[in-house]
């Protein structure tokens, strides 16, 4: 569906969105702001949620890419979730005891600008203007944000400014990416969550976990925390649920790369969308299977997070 449907969040309206979720809850809820976005200094918003006292931190990304809209819908509805059930949800208030959660909706509000609005459907990167042209060019122009991590970035040989997947002049160089570090360094995350729904759909209803790190306790964590979760969401055109994946995993400056390799923190990446019944990659699906997407992965995270202390508190054998 594109132009997209009311029932995306949209760019223009996220500030009175978030305004919304706090006043809910302002004793539990606090909407910040983090960063500015690179060219056009747009802010980008995080939503804490929790208690001061909570044991562990939890961080949930639902965009990087500008057509990757799914995850912001479920982003902003887990954060709903833990408003509405604090106190009316056994298993939410007990959540919330032990974790406090940094929800943010997009790193890349940008390319999310021009996707939302209905300018271009495939604008996958920020606007940065790569080729100096002093013009955006919605094609090309822009750094894909989940490659200008720094970890694994001189591993990555695209140095193409027009390729989709342009990792940008250095590490770290967007302010996007810089405003995620600057978090980190203030916050101690146990957990790191990054929603994702690839166009080509050849990566779609699977986990994806960091490079490298097979043989440690913490990738073995990591690995059960992702199964947990792939195994409480059916895919959407198919039979089963979703996976794991097993093989080779990227060796790029993406986010579940630098949350693993530079800090210490569980992380992986879920990505939505699927394949229908004519073959056709679907991410940006009709309302009714927005909907449905949608509450699958909230009952996934609210299973994850039920029992992933009992996973934290196990000694995993090294392989």
């Amino acid at each position: 569906m594109y132009p997209l449907t009311p029932n995306y969040i949209r760019e223009a309206k996220l500030y009175k969105e978030l305004q919304r979720l706090t006043q809910l809850q302002p004793a539990l809820v606090q909407n910040r702001i983090i960063g500015f976005s690179s060219n056009e200094n747009l802010p980008i918003y995080a939503l804490e949620i929790g208690k001061k006292q909570a044991k562990q931190q939890i961080l949930i990304i639902g965009q990087h890419h500008g057509d990757e809209v799914l995850g912001l819908n479920v982003a902003l509805a887990w954060a709903e979730k833990l408003i509405d059930g604090y106190k009316t949800d056994e298993r939410i208030t007990k959540i919330l005891e032990q974790y406090r959660f940094w929800i943010v909706p997009t790193i890349n509000p940008e390319g999310w600008r021009i996707v939302s609005s209905g300018q271009y459907q495939f604008k996958r990167k920020n606007n940065r203007d790569t080729d100096n042209n002093k013009q955006l060019d919605l094609r090309t122009d822009g750094v894909d944000l989940n490659r200008n991590y720094p970890v694994f970035w001189d591993m990555d040989s695209d140095m193409n400014i027009n390729s989709p997947y342009y990792k940008g002049t250095e590490p770290a160089s967007e302010s996007e990416v810089k405003a995620i570090i600057s978090l980190t360094q203030q916050q101690s995350f146990a957990l790191a969550i990054f929603f994702h729904s690839s166009a080509s759909g050849a990566y779609s209803e699977k986990l994806y976990l960091p490079a490298r790190g097979g043989d440690t306790p913490l990738f073995q964590q990591t690995k059960t925390l992702a199964q947990i979760y792939a195994k409480a969401v059916k895919k959407d055109y198919a039979a089963g649920t979703y996976e794991v994946h097993d093989g080779i995993s990227s060796e790029v400056g993406n986010a579940r790369n630098y949350f693993f390799h530079r800090l210490g923190t569980k992380a992986f990446l879920v990505e939505i969308g699927g394949i229908n019944a004519k073959g056709q990659s679907v991410i940006h699906p009709d309302d009714k299977m927005l909907k449905r997407i949608v509450q699958k992965h909230l009952k996934a995270l609210t299973k994850l997070l039920t029992e992933m202390e009992g996973v934290l508190q196990q000694s995993p054998p090294r392989i």
